[in-house]
C-alpha cells in the first residue's frame, strides 16, 4: 500500500484489505446483541462470534479470519460507565479490528504479520514500540526478536494477569503478546517504559495498547490444570479508535475524525465550544453514548427496566444529564444520529438503514427522562428537606442514581451547594448489593466449550434434519449431568432450536437402554444442545453411545408451524395497512400461541386492528403455497426479502415467500401453505416500549377456544342479568353509573364525618409565640384518620397551627397541620414535624401546609406531644 491511510475509513479498509492479501476472509461484523450466547449481554470482544470455532465446531469450515467487530463494554475493569468521557481513550462502543487462525497458522506468522502491518504498511516509529509475552513464552519471545529486530529489553515479559488470556474460570486460553505505542517524549522514554506504574502495562496514558495476539493453546478445567487443545488458534484485536488516534497524530481518541464530526455537531447545535479539559467532558460523554446507544437500538435492543434495556436506559440517561450541563433542556441526543450514520453508515449500513427508528426510540427516552429529571430535583430537595443531619444517606443517594439517573457526583455537587455532604460508603455498598443481584439473576446459559464435565464420543457439529423430518436414528457426540437434567450434543437431528423466536422443539430420545424426554433445544454459540430428562432406564456410557431414535412431539410442531407462518402475514399486513416504516422487532412462536413486537410510535386503532385479522384471514381462506427457498445472501436482499434487523446472516439464506404478499429472511419452521393455519385472531395490541408496539395473537385450535371461552362468559353474564347479548353492555353500564354514584355518596358521608370529628381537634388551644396550638391524639386505621386530617384542614378556626398523633398498638403517627395564613410566613408543617419524630423515634416529612411522621415506637408520642409547645416557640 503505497501510502499510509489517515482516515478511520482508509485505516478500517487497510487492516482488511492487508489481511486478504494474506489469504484472509472477511467476515461482517455480528450484531452486538448477541444472538446464541445467553451468557454475554452485549458483544464484547470480536472473537465472541467464533467462540465455537475454537474449539472444532466450524461449521463453515473458517481457517483464516479478519473483520472489524461492533462492540459494547459497560462493566469491569477500565469500563465504569461513570468514567467514560474523563480520558481520552475509555469508551462504551468501540470497534475491535481483528485477525484469526482456527488451526492453521500460528506464533510465527501472527508475529510477522503484526508487524508488517503497523511498521511496513502503517509506517509507525519502531523506537515508539513495545512488545510484551507471557513470562515462560520463549518462542514468542524469540519470533519478536527475529522478525523486528527490537533490543531486549523492549521485548517484555510479564505474568498471567497481563500476559495470559482466559475466556473464564475454564474453557479455551493461551498466552497472549501485546503490542504498545509510546505516545510520550522518547527523551524521557529509557527512564520510564520499565516502571509498573508510569510504564508499559501501567496505569497511565502514555504507552498505549493497540494489539494484542492471544495464541490460545490450552483448555482449562476446573481443577487448574491446562489441556492442549487439538488445534492451536490465533485470536487477535486491535483497539480501532486507538490506532486511529496514533495514525492521525491525536492526543485523544475523541480528537479523531471517528468522533470530531459528532463532537462538533454537539458545540454547533448546543452553542458551547468543546475542550480537551475536563470543560469537554459533557461532549466526549454524549459523543460516545450516541454510538452506543444507536448501534445497541439498531440491532435490536431497546431501552427498558431489565438486563440489556436497563444498562442502555442507564447509558441514555447519562447522556442526556450531560446534555442539560450543555443547557439542553429539549430531546437533543436524538439530533445528533444522522452526524453518526454520515460518519459510519458506510461501514456498517444497518446504522444507516435504521436511522430513523433509532432516532425516534432516541427522542422518546430523551422525553421521558427529562421527566424523570425534573422529578429527581424535586426528590432531592425533599431528601434535603427531611435530612436530620448534614449528610445524605447513601440509601438516599442509591435511590437518586438508579430511580432518577442522577450518578454520585452530580448528587455531591447539588449537595455541596446546600452545604452537605453525601455518605459514600453507603453509596458504594448499595451499588454492591446490586451487583449481586445482578450476578444472582444473570441467566448463566449453558456452555459446550471446552470439555470440562462433558462425556465425550466425538467431536462435530449438528446435522439439523428438521425441514424434511420429524424423527431420526441419531448418535450422541458429548453428553453432561446439569442438576438432575442433561445436555445432549446429537451428530444429526430433527428438533429445531430455538432461534428466529420459535421455541425451542420437544419430544423423546429412545433406545434399547434409556428413553430420555427432551424438554428444550437450544443452540449455544453454532451447537445444538437438547435438554433431557430420564424417563426410563440408565444414563451411563454403554447406553449413550449407542444409536438412539429422535422423535419431535408432532402436535407441538403442527400448532408451532402455522403460528410461525402466521407472524409472517401478520407483518405483511401490518406494512400494508400501517405503512413500510413497519419492520420486526422480536417474536416469540410457540404451540399455543404468537407474540409479533413491530416498529410503531403510536397505537393501533380498532379499525386498523380489525382491517389487519381481516387481511390476514383472507389469505389463510386462499390457501396460498408457502414456498421455501435457499439462495445467496445477497440474491435474497435484492429479490427484495425482508431480513430481522440484527440478525447474523451467513452467505447463504432461507426465505420464506407467500406469493405476492410475504418474502422474508427465515429459518424457522413453516406450514406446508396458509390454509393449514386455520384462521387467525388478534388477543390484544399494547406498548413494549418507546417505539415498539406489541401484538399477541392465536392460530386454529387456540383461536377456536378463545372464541368459545369468550363465549362462556357471555353467556354467564346473560344469565346474571337475564338479559340478551345485544343489551349486556348497557346493563353493564348502568350498574357501573349506580357503583360510582353509590361511592361518590360514601365519600361525602365519610368527609362530612371527618369534618364532624375534627371540630373536637379544636377544643382548648395552646398559646405558643402567640400561635394557637391544638394538641390532640386518637386511635383509628389509617385510613380514617386520613380522612381526618382532610378534614381538619378545612374546618382550622384560625390561623393556627395542629398536631395530631394516632397511636396503635405497635406504631403510630404524627401529623402536623399548618394554616395557610402561617405557610405565608415560612412556617412549616415539615419542620415541625421532623423535631417531632426526632422525639418519637421515627422519621418524616411532606408539604408546609401538612406532614406526617410514622415511628415503631408509640410508647414514645406521648412524650413527643408535650414538647410541641416548645418546639413550635422555637420557630
Amino acid at each position: 500500500m503505497p501510502n499510509t491511510p489517515k482516515t478511520s475509513a482508509e485505516i478500517r479498509t487497510s487492516f482488511i484489505k492487508f489481511f486478504e492479501s494474506k489469504e484472509h476472509l472477511f467476515v461482517r461484523s455480528s450484531p452486538v446483541v448477541p444472538q446464541d450466547d445467553p451468557t454475554l449481554m452485549f458483544i464484547n470482544a470480536g472473537m465472541n462470534q467464533f467462540k465455537a470455532c475454537f474449539l472444532g465446531d466450524n461449521p463453515n469450515n473458517y481457517k483464516r479470519v479478519a473483520n472489524s467487530q461492533k462492540c459494547i463494554r459497560v462493566s469491569g475493569k477500565h469500563n465504569d460507565l461513570d468514567e467514560v468521557g474523563r480520558d481520552t481513550y475509555h469508551h462504551t462502543f468501540f470497534e475491535m479490528l481483528g485477525n484469526w487462525s482456527f488451526g492453521d497458522y500460528y506464533k510465527k506468522e501472527a508475529i510477522a504479520w503484526a508487524w508488517e502491518l503497523l511498521t511496513e504498511v502503517w509506517k509507525l516509529p519502531k523506537e515508539r514500540l513495545f512488545v510484551t509475552v507471557y513470562q515462560d513464552d520463549d518462542e514468542a519471545w524469540q519470533i519478536w526478536k527475529q522478525v523486528s529486530g527490537l533490543p531486549d529489553a523492549r521485548i517484555m515479559r510479564f505474568g498471567e494477569k497481563s500476559n495470559f488470556w482466559e475466556m473464564g474460570d475454564t474453557g479455551p486460553c493461551g498466552p497472549c503478546s501485546e503490542i504498545h505505542y509510546d505516545k510520550g517524549d522518547l527523551a524521557t522514554q529509557e527512564a520510564t517504559f520499565a516502571d509498573p506504574v508510569q510504564g508499559v502495562n501501567g496505569a497511565n496514558a502514555r504507552y498505549i495498547e493497540i494489539w494484542n495476539n492471544v495464541f490460545m493453546q490450552f483448555e482449562r478445567v476446573k481443577n487448574g490444570d491446562l489441556l492442549p487443545l487439538k488445534n492451536k488458534n490465533v485470536d487477535t484485536g486491535m483497539g480501532f479508535e486507538r490506532v486511529c488516534a496514533i495514525l492521525q497524530g491525536k492526543d485523544s481518541n475523541y480528537e479523531t475524525d471517528v468522533f470530531s464530526p459528532i463532537i462538533n455537531k454537539i458545540a454547533e447545535l448546543s452553542g458551547v465550544p468543546y475542550n480537551a479539559d475536563q470543560s469537554g467532558m459533557p461532549h466526549r460523554v454524549v459523543a460516545d453514548h450516541l454510538r452506543a446507544l444507536s448501534f445497541a437500538i439498531a440491532d435490536g435492543a431497546l431501552p427498558s427496566n431489565d438486563g440489556r434495556g436497563y444498562v442502555l436506559r442507564r447509558i441514555l440517561r447519562r447522556a442526556s444529564r450531560y446534555a442539560r450541563l450543555l443547557n439542553q433542556k429539549e430531546p437533543f441526543i436524538c439530533r445528533l444520529v444522522q452526524t453518526l450514520v454520515q460518519t459510519m453508515g458506510e461501514a456498517f449500513p444497518e446504522i444507516r438503514e435504521r436511522a430513523d427508528f433509532v432516532t425516534e426510540v432516541i427522542r422518546s427516552e430523551e422525553e421521558r427522562f427529562i421527566r424523570t429529571l425534573d422529578a429527581g430535583l424535586e426528590r432531592f430537595e425533599k431528601i434535603t428537606h427531611e435530612l436530620s443531619s448534614k449528610t445524605i444517606p447513601g440509601t438516599q443517594v442509591f435511590l437518586l442514581y438508579d430511580t432518577y439517573g442522577f450518578p454520585p457526583d452530580l448528587t455531591r455537587i447539588l449537595a455541596e451547594e446546600k452545604n452537605l455532604q453525601i455518605d459514600e460508603a453507603g453509596f458504594e455498598t448499595e451499588m454492591e448489593k446490586q451487583k449481586e443481584r445482578a450476578r444472582a439473576s444473570q441467566k448463566q446459559g449453558l456452555s459446550a466449550i471446552g470439555s470440562e464435565g462433558w462425556t465425550i464420543f466425538a467431536e462435530g457439529s449438528t446435522e439439523f434434519l428438521g425441514y424434511e423430518a420429524s424423527t431420526a436414528q441419531v448418535k450422541i457426540l458429548r453428553y453432561k449431568e446439569d442438576k438432575g437434567s442433561y445436555s445432549i450434543v446429537l451428530d444429526r437431528t430433527p428438533f429445531y432450536a430455538e432461534m428466529g423466536g420459535e421455541i425451542g422443539e420437544k419430544g423423546t430420545l429412545e433406545n434399547s437402554g434409556a428413553t430420555l424426554k427432551v424438554f428444550d433445544t437450544i443452540k449455544v454459540n453454532d451447537i445444538w444442545i437438547h435438554r433431557a430428562k430420564l424417563l426410563s432406564g440408565e444414563v451411563n456410557e454403554k447406553n449413550m453411545s449407542l444409536e438412539f431414535t429422535a422423535s419431535v412431539n408432532l402436535e407441538e410442531r403442527a400448532a408451532t408451524r402455522k403460528n410461525h407462518s402466521a407472524t409472517h402475514l401478520l407483518q405483511a399486513a401490518l406494512r400494508q395497512v400501517v405503512g413500510d416504516h413497519v419492520t420486526q422487532q422480536g417474536s416469540r412462536v410457540a404451540p399455543e400461541n404468537l407474540r409479533f413486537d413491530f416498529t410503531a410510535f403510536s397505537a393501533l386503532t380498532a379499525e386498523q386492528l380489525k382491517t389487519i385479522e381481516n387481511l390476514v384471514n383472507e389469505k389463510i381462506q386462499m390457501c396460498i403455497p408457502i414456498n421455501t427457498e435457499v439462495m445467496p445472501v445477497e440474491k435474497a436482499k435484492e429479490s427484495g426479502a425482508m431480513a430481522l434487523f440484527g440478525e447474523k446472516y451467513g452467505a447463504e439464506v432461507r426465505v420464506v415467500s407467500v406469493e405476492n404478499f410475504s418474502k422474508e429472511f427465515c429459518g424457522g419452521l413453516h406450514a406446508k401453505n396458509t390454509g393449514e393455519i386455520g384462521m387467525i385472531r388478534i388477543l390484544s395490541e399494547n406498548s413494549v416500549s418507546a417505539g415498539v408496539r406489541r401484538i399477541e395473537a392465536t392460530t386454529a385450535f387456540g383461536a377456536l377456544n378463545s372464541f368459545r371461552e369468550e363465549s362462556a362468559i357471555i353467556s354467564s353474564l346473560r344469565r346474571q342479568f337475564n338479559a340478551k347479548t345485544e343489551n349486556i353492555l348497557e346493563r353493564v353500564s348502568l350498574l357501573s353509573e349506580q357503583l360510582k354514584a353509590s361511592e361518590k355518596l360514601a365519600a361525602d358521608l365519610q368527609a362530612k364525618i371527618a369534618e364532624g370529628q375534627s371540630a373536637d381537634l379544636f377544643k382548648n388551644p395552646i398559646q405558643a409565640k402567640n400561635i394557637p396550638l391544638w394538641v390532640s391524639k386518637v386511635s383509628m386505621e389509617p385510613g380514617e384518620f386520613n380522612a381526618l386530617l382532610e378534614g381538619a384542614q378545612k374546618t382550622m378556626p384560625n390561623a393556627g397551627i395542629a398536631v395530631v398523633a394516632n397511636i396503635q398498638s405497635s406504631s403510630g403517627t404524627i401529623a402536623v397541620i399548618v394554616h395557610a395564613d402561617l405557610v405565608k410566613k415560612k412556617i412549616s408543617a415539615g419542620d415541625i414535624v421532623k423535631k417531632l419524630a426526632e422525639l418519637a423515634g421515627g422519621k418524616g416529612g411532606g408539604r408546609p401546609n401538612l406532614a406526617q411522621a410514622g415511628t415503631k415506637n408509640p410508647e414514645k408520642i406521648e412524650a413527643a406531644l408535650k414538647e410541641a409547645e416548645r418546639v413550635v416557640g422555637e420557630l
